[in-house]
């Protein structure tokens, strides 16, 4: 008959938890990633060139809101060692 196991200790129990903390993260990062790609695998596959503009305007759309942004806080669109 097999000898029972003591108990573990809490220590490790904690410490067996906490790592599995950065394999959990990855997945839901990658996960994630997939989720947010997946419209525009589709889109893709049915037409390349809709797609295309898609990814374009939102790039465009992205680039809007940054420099719109940048100019509300002070910043020009040149860096200040290009105008000197």
């Amino acid at each position: 008959m097999p000898q029972p196991q003591p108990p573990r200790r809490l220590e490790d129990q904690f410490v067996e938890n906490v790592s599995r903390y950065p394999t959990y993260f990855i997945t839901v990062l990658l996960g994630g990633i997939w989720a947010g790609l997946q419209p525009f695998v589709n889109l893709y596959r049915k037409s390349p060139t809709s797609a295309a503009l898609v990814v374009l305007g939102s790039l465009l759309l992205l680039l809007f809101v940054y420099f719109t942004l940048r100019g509300m806080t002070g910043h020009t669109l040149l860096p200040a060692w290009m105008l000197r």
